[in-house]
């Protein structure tokens, strides 16, 4: 089975916990199998991979590039590939924070916001989790900026829209490693 992981961990986990010599890997920031944007043309002959996976990596594809990088994505699937995607479910951040401003607050209270919200004020913690996936020490480098927002009918949508079938919502498969919890959506297509 191929597979490749875009925008792979610095610390070399992989998705499914294999070795990190059997993932290829894409990112524009550092060296890997391709070093290359998403949301352009990638470098990869079609038909090439059985598995791509993109965790937190389709928010930070500005919303007019998001058609071209999932275009590319399904191209260099092979037949029956399926491409696994997870983002901040920007939709239930965005309601929970409307509809209970302080549970939002309470949850996202151990999120240390580089530390700039030692007040614990719940609009800022939205504003970092809307537009910004800097962790501490990267505050500014624009690679880490939200571009686009995603919520579970939006994804479902834009994967249809660009050819995915058998679409459905998926969750870690790795015991151990949790991504970014409560806020995030996982979900598949398969390249028919």
């Amino acid at each position: 089975m191929r597979k490749l992981e875009i925008g792979p961990a610095a610390n070399g986990q992989t998705p499914d916990g294999d070795q990190a010599s059997s993932w290829d890997t894409l990112d524009s920031s550092r060296d890997c199998t391709y070093q290359a944007t998403w949301g352009e043309s990638l470098p990869i002959e079609s038909d090439t991979y059985d598995l791509v996976h993109a965790s937190h990596v389709l928010e930070h594809v500005p919303w007019w590039k998001v058609e071209t990088a999932l275009r590319e994505a399904r191209r260099i699937l092979a037949p029956g590939g399926r491409l696994e995607i997870f983002v901040p479910d920007g939709i239930k951040i965005l309601r929970e924070y409307l509809a209970y401003p302080t549970v939002y607050s309470k949850r996202e209270q151990s999120w240390p916001c580089a530390g700039l919200n030692p007040g614990k004020d719940p609009w800022i913690y939205l504003n970092a989790r809307l537009f910004w996936g800097a962790r501490p020490g990267e505050m500014g480098q624009p690679q880490h900026f939200h571009k686009s927002l995603y919520g579970e009918s939006i994804l479902n949508k834009l994967l249809l829209d660009n050819n995915f079938a058998d679409i459905q919502i998926i969750q870690r498969t790795k015991s151990g490693f949790v991504g970014h919890g409560w806020m995030e959506i996982g979900m598949q297509g398969v390249k028919t």
